[in-house]
């Protein structure tokens, strides 16, 4: 048996991730060329379906026209159709997504296959609802859904077991941010399950609950620091909270920098991250977990590339987690999902990390790759 699979791209997702822009979907149209050219989403999304056709048979790849699946799939010289729809514009919409995901249902497709983020999965819910099931490669900045796999090899395994006959369907969330930047429900979406998991939604603990955990975590850690350290804020509540210890009023939603001198800079990009923690004589990162989903790089803090963290060095990382979101972890690890120049090279915060979980306790926790 053969199983139709559709592939769309959201050419542009992913590219705000280090860029600290929070995402696309309000990206200024001088920069969409820009962003198609960094092919971030398209990587990931080879990486996927390169995982996905290891065994061979049962799988027809028909990808959206153009710069919405058809062109990743040529350059990287995976074999596939194109779905009969009208080609999009070179700069696609929002719109475009919907329809092609619409295409897809109306000619049968058995999956639907999408790189992007959350916006791009709540198109897709716009488009089909529950009519066809849905694997999210996740290349966006927020990666909220539990539409999504852990990485794009976890997406490319899970389609596999989808044309093996290994998973089953059940309904899965789509969350997105509203404009007061948190993360609610905006649809469902169909989704395989199988031994290869979905990553969980994101789930937030009430935010006076997080900066309480925070504040008491902050007033053991940052007297005791070191007077010429650099501070590197992650987001969160609980990181932010470190940040009021230190006078700072926090981003939440980005990566701010405390001086030794006590200035401060604010949403700072992974290039500008990079040169300062290069320079710092102490940086020291604060980094909070993702509730529901267990990560800990990868969501929402691209710009705390792999060649960041190696610069502060793991000793001079300090993770940070209330006990609730620890104790729900199944299994009890954290996830990291970064581009490495090279992916034979090990990320450098893997292995057994301490994890903050109040002013005099701690856990170890295991910190894996997502794609293993």
């Amino acid at each position: 048996m053969t199983v139709r699979v559709g592939v769309v791209l959201n050419p542009i997702a992913g590219f705000g991730g280090t860029r600290a822009l929070h995402g696309t979907d309000e990206l200024p149209l001088d920069r969409f060329d820009e962003a198609v050219r960094a092919g971030h989403a398209a990587r990931r999304l080879v990486r996927a379906l390169d995982r996905a056709a290891v065994g061979g048979s049962g799988l027809e790849l028909v990808a959206a026209p153009g710069p919405m699946g058809a062109h990743a799939l040529a350059d990287a010289g995976i074999p596939h159709t194109v779905l009969d729809m009208p080609v999009p514009p070179a700069r696609t919409t929002r719109e475009h997504t919907v329809a092609a995901a619409r295409s897809f249902a109306a000619h049968g497709a058995d999956l639907i296959v999408f790189a992007g983020g959350d916006g791009t999965a709540t198109d897709i819910a716009r488009a089909i609802a529950q009519d066809v099931p849905v694997v999210g490669v996740p290349s966006g900045v927020k990666m909220h859904s539990e539409v999504f796999a852990r990485s794009p090899e976890a997406a490319g395994r899970l389609i596999a077991a989808v044309v093996d006959g290994r998973a089953s369907f059940e309904p899965a969330e789509v969350l997105d941010v509203g404009a007061d930047g948190g993360a609610g429900v905006v649809g469902l979406l169909r989704a395989p399950r199988s031994a290869e998991p979905l990553q969980g939604a994101k789930a937030a603990a009430p935010p006076a609950f997080s900066a309480a955990a925070g504040r008491a975590i902050a007033e053991s850690l940052v007297p005791a620091a070191d007077p010429r350290t650099t501070w590197i804020i992650g987001p969160g509540a609980t990181a932010g909270a470190v940040a009021d210890r230190l006078g700072v009023v926090p981003t939440l939603r980005g990566v701010d920098v405390r001086h030794p001198d006590g200035s401060v800079e604010k949403d700072v990009a992974e290039n500008r991250l990079f040169a300062v923690v290069s320079a710092a004589e102490h940086p020291v990162l604060v980094l909070g977990v993702v509730g529901g989903q267990g990560f800990l790089l990868g969501r929402g803090n691209q710009e705390l590339s792999p060649r960041v963290i190696a610069a502060i060095g793991a000793p001079r990382i300090h993770i940070i987690a209330t006990e609730e979101k620890i104790g729900v972890l199944f299994p009890p690890v954290l996830l990291v999902d970064a581009d490495l120049d090279e992916q034979s090279s090990p990320h450098p915060l893997l292995g057994y990390r301490r994890v903050r979980t109040g002013p005099r306790q701690s856990t170890v926790l295991r910190v894996v790759d997502a794609a293993a």
